[in-house]
């Protein structure tokens, strides 16, 4: 394999150090390239992150079986158990029964 000649590598580095419009062209290109490369990955786990959250917030778990599913579905699609929303079993309760009385106390120390 040959190797590139030492002249070859000092033109770079001339080209780089010294304030020519050709070095600052490729400091910027160098800066251009290590943003891509630190932002897409980034940019692309936040995504990856919302939709993953997003599609949890639509999956229920069975009570029966412990299978889980997207939560449109009436029926659990393993064991055929009928799905009770948690909403329509709030809702039927009265405010007096959800609401906690508090008692304060004084203790002794």
């Amino acid at each position: 394999m040959n190797k590139p000649s030492s002249l070859i590598w000092m033109v770079f580095i001339l080209l780089i150090i010294l304030p020519t419009p050709a070095g600052k062209f490729i400091i910027d290109l160098a800066g251009g390239i290590f943003l891509i490369i630190t932002i897409i990955p980034l940019v692309l786990g936040g995504v990856g992150w919302f939709t993953w959250k997003r599609i949890q917030s639509k999956v229920q778990t069975c009570e029966a079986c412990g299978s889980t599913f997207l939560n449109s579905q009436m029926i659990c699609p393993i064991c055929g158990t009928p799905i009770t929303k948690n909403a329509d079993i709030l809702e039927n309760i009265p405010a007096s029964a959800a609401t906690i009385d508090i008692k304060s106390e004084e203790l002794d120390l």
